[in-house]
């Protein structure tokens, strides 16, 4: 299987903007969201391209096709030098599931950065939660923390991949 992050530009944003609707529809269960008359989740993700330079969206690709989308979010980066690495949302296409592409495509997210990494999934998110620590622990060979947050009501794993 060949796996590729590939960046997103401006000028290819619908692509990620139709895969946010499967991202929106999946997570609608967790957050309670509903489509608007035109039967669309309202979205408006033109900030990751107007000059922010924190927001790295990348299409998930296997063997040419998509398969997801990952964003990773420099955090704090306007008053911190050496920002918190967060994948901010992530989404694997049912297709592609339970076949390693999600664990391939978060190490190759993780090896492209040396930085500290901070992930985190909503409570009753439970697939979520027991990807994400499974991948960290193999990762890290369990060299990382978890703590619930009960004011965002978040489980966050923190992590580092500098050298």
């Amino acid at each position: 299987m060949n796996l590729k992050l590939v960046p997103v530009r401006a000028e290819n944003k619908d692509t990620l903007i139709n895969l946010y609707q499967f991202y929106e529809y999946d997570f609608s269960r967790y957050m309670d969201t509903d489509v608007d008359t035109n039967g669309k989740y309202a979205l408006d993700i033109d900030f990751y391209w107007e000059g922010d330079e924190r927001w790295n969206p990348f299409l998930i690709e296997v063997n040419g096709a998509i398969a997801g989308f990952l964003i990773v979010l420099f955090e704090n980066m306007d008053t911190d030098p050496d920002p918190t690495h967060v994948i901010y949302d992530f989404m694997v296409l049912h297709k592609y599931r339970r076949t390693g592409v999600g664990r391939r495509a978060a190490v190759e997210a993780f090896n492209m950065y040396q930085a500290n990494w901070s992930l985190a999934q909503i409570k009753n998110n439970l697939p979520a939660i027991s990807f994400w620590r499974n991948v960290i622990e193999d990762y890290t060979d369990g060299n990382f923390t978890e703590r619930y947050s009960p004011d965002s009501g978040n489980y966050i794993q923190k992590f580092s991949t500098k050298k």
